[in-house]
């Protein structure tokens, strides 16, 4: 299949190969953020985590969005409400429970949850849009939560059951669960605004519930003093690596190739998060953290996609004998 850029210009073979690298980083720079988060909870607390990290990458959005819009971007004022409930939910609510949680699990841990993203959209796109939930999305979304739970067990270090990770796992699914409401919420508004302009003016809106917190916090100007070089390092990839750069990269992508190629790189995500977790943190990957990882990643792939499987055969078959004994029914009531 011949690949064009957005204006119709043919893509060449090496211009592809770059994309799925550069997609590739995107990988590596999401999975490395729950690594760069568990570093900088040794230094400071998740709270200072989340304010740091949303006023650097606001920061460098900031001359993104103004230089992209050539000026302030043109929001339509019945759009404002919605854009900032979807900024506190995908920004704010997302950002601060992937840090709370982070600091009970393990990172590799916290990257599997995160990935289960798409399960929890399914879930929340049937809930509020009533969009279908087919026999293989029930299937993936059954899988998915049998993983989750196994890592809600016995997912930490120990690999035997604990509350403090039971509790970290319950806090870290809320920034997918927010994430979740944030992609369908936001689908309206997303078709009328240019996607990475959108995403960094959510992210600016977003961080914006957390500037009275910087203004009172003296103790994370204090902090932030004593940064040594990983510090700012780990600080630089989760703040501007993992939520700038990787939308600017994911965004350039999703324009030219097919969203089940783009897909793929998602779910490395996790496994970059557990090898970066295991050589530069220290920790150890237990058999239920593979097992768990393993069953959330085959529930979300099996969400997913939408080849039609057995599941969806038998749904359909229940469907078509229900709806035929409906019609039976009123049939005879007819007569």
């Amino acid at each position: 299949m011949s690949r064009s850029f957005p204006g119709g210009r043919p893509i060449p073979d090496r211009s592809v190969v770059l994309i799925h690298l550069s997609l590739l980083c995107v990988a590596i720079f999401w999975g490395s953020n729950f690594v760069s988060i568990k570093h900088l909870l040794d230094t400071i607390s998740p709270g200072n985590v989340v304010v740091l990290r949303l006023l650097m990458a606001s920061l460098v959005f900031i001359p993104i969005v103004l230089i992209m819009a050539r000026g302030i971007p043109k929001i339509q004022r019945a759009d404002i409400p919605m854009l900032l409930v979807i900024a506190i939910l995908g920004v704010t609510i997302n950002t601060s429970a992937i840090a709370f949680g982070t600091q009970l699990i393990p990172a590799a841990v916290a990257s599997l949850i995160v990935t289960g993203n798409p399960v929890f959209t399914a879930i929340i796109s049937r809930i509020l849009v009533g969009e279908p939930m087919t026999g293989r999305k029930i299937f993936g979304v059954i899988i998915a939560f049998s993983g989750f739970l196994i890592v809600l067990l016995y997912g930490g270090q120990e690999a035997e059951f604990s509350i403090q990770n039971a509790l970290g796992v319950l806090i870290t699914m809320g920034g997918p669960l927010a994430w979740a409401f944030y992609t369908v919420l936001s689908k309206p508004l997303q078709g009328r605004y240019d996607p990475v302009q959108f995403v960094g003016v959510t992210t600016i809106a977003g961080s914006l519930p957390l500037l009275p917190f910087l203004l009172v916090n003296t103790e994370l100007i204090t902090v932030t003093r004593t940064f040594g070089p990983t510090q700012w390092l780990a600080l630089t990839v989760s703040a501007v690596l993992a939520l700038v750069v990787a939308y600017l990269l994911w965004y350039r992508g999703l324009s030219i190739l097919e969203p089940t190629q783009i897909a793929v790189y998602v779910y490395m995500v996790p496994v970059f998060g557990a090898l970066g977790a295991w050589l530069l943190l220290g920790e150890r990957i237990t058999i239920f953290v593979l097992l768990g990882g393993l069953t959330i990643l085959t529930g979300v792939i099996i969400t997913n996609t939408t080849r039609s499987g057995p599941v969806d055969r038998i749904l359909r078959r229940y469907r078509a004998e229900k709806a035929s004994g409906q019609t039976g029914k009123g049939s005879d009531t007819d007569e």
